[in-house]
């Protein structure tokens, strides 16, 4: 297995990945590619969604005019158009999915599809609420932060937004590919893989979840002819089980999968200030657990649990 040191910090782990993303760069059959897709059974399930929302303040508007409104309408309708963008960067956009795959290993990157200007128009609509509250107060005096409040904590909560959307990376080593399935309609494969995951889990960054872990993601494709001659080599050349599932929707279900079970996952958390003191100390490896009976268990609490079966089944003599 290619599991990174487990005594790490998230930023650590970055750098890893990108060692390993530049090796399996070199690889042979090297192929790479991005699809713009949601991982719902429905293509446009985000825009559907989204559509209700983006619809509503129209049917308002519609409802609502007359001939004696019509600055109102006016005014009605910037709002609508402002409204539904609103709704649409929140709720309907797509992600895009950035895929290497070589005989090396795969990489996945994937990151919400918000437009480069969407952060830019809002660091700008920032700076100028802050200028007019700077304004609003040289003018006014300190009363006008009293009826301007949430007005002043929006615009430089603005400000504070970050460049770029999050990128989610996840990296698979040839000898951690697992198996595979897909579906030709919805052009996907699901690909599972055994995963290194680093965390933090507070916004302070002080705390750590830390696992050598198994786990999926979803391989988008253009073209159905794409799709089939991803899963030809990947059974062909790199000898990986691809199931055919025929209904896309169990593909999206959130449920354990039982051919993980037998794969073994160590898990800790861990203080970010206590990583140098565990490395340097060589602290061992949590023990491994498997999921038994729809709980995460050592190997000796699952042989004591069939020990505990195998008593309670035989007959007393």
């Amino acid at each position: 297995m290619a599991y990174s040191p487990f005594y790490i910090t998230p930023e650590e782990l970055a750098v890893y990945q990108e060692a390993q993303e530049q090796e399996i760069l070199t690889g042979d059959n090297l192929t790479t590619w991005h699809k713009y897709d949601v991982e719902e059974p429905f293509r446009y399930h985000y825009k559907l969604t989204a559509l209700p929302f983006m619809s509503f303040l129209f049917v308002i508007v519609f409802l609502t005019h007359s001939s004696d409104t019509l600055v109102v309408t006016f005014f009605g309708l910037i709002l609508s158009v402002m409204m539904a963008g609103i709704f649409y960067l929140t709720i309907g956009l797509d992600y895009r999915y950035d895929y290497i795959f070589s005989d090396k290993g795969f990489v996945m990157k994937k990151r919400r599809n918000m437009p480069k200007w969407v952060n830019t128009a809002t660091q700008a609509v920032g700076w100028i609420g802050a200028v007019v509250c700077v304004i609003m107060v040289a003018l006014v005096g300190p009363m006008a932060l009293a009826g301007a409040g949430a007005f002043i904590l929006l615009s430089f909560g603005m400000l504070k937004r970050k460049p770029d959307e999050p990128t989610e990376v996840r990296v698979g080593e040839r000898e951690d590919w697992l198996f595979a399935d897909y579906n030709k309609k919805r052009k996907v494969i699901q690909f599972y893989f055994k995963q290194d995951k680093c965390e933090y889990i507070d916004m302070e960054h002080n705390t750590i979840v830390r696992s050598h872990s198994r786990s999926d993601c979803y391989v988008f494709f253009k073209t159905e002819t794409d799709l089939e001659s991803m899963v030809n080599q990947l059974a062909t050349e790199y000898k990986l089980d691809c199931t055919e599932v025929d209904d896309h929707k169990k593909l999206f279900e959130s449920k354990p999968e039982a051919r993980l079970f037998n794969i073994p996952v160590c898990n800790r958390e861990y203080k970010t200030d206590e990583v140098f003191d565990l490395r340097a100390s060589n602290a061992p490896l949590p023990e491994r657990e498997y999921l038994y009976n729809g709980k995460w268990q050592t190997e000796s609490e699952i042989e004591r649990l069939k020990a505990t079966g195998e008593q309670q089944t035989t007959p007393a003599s």
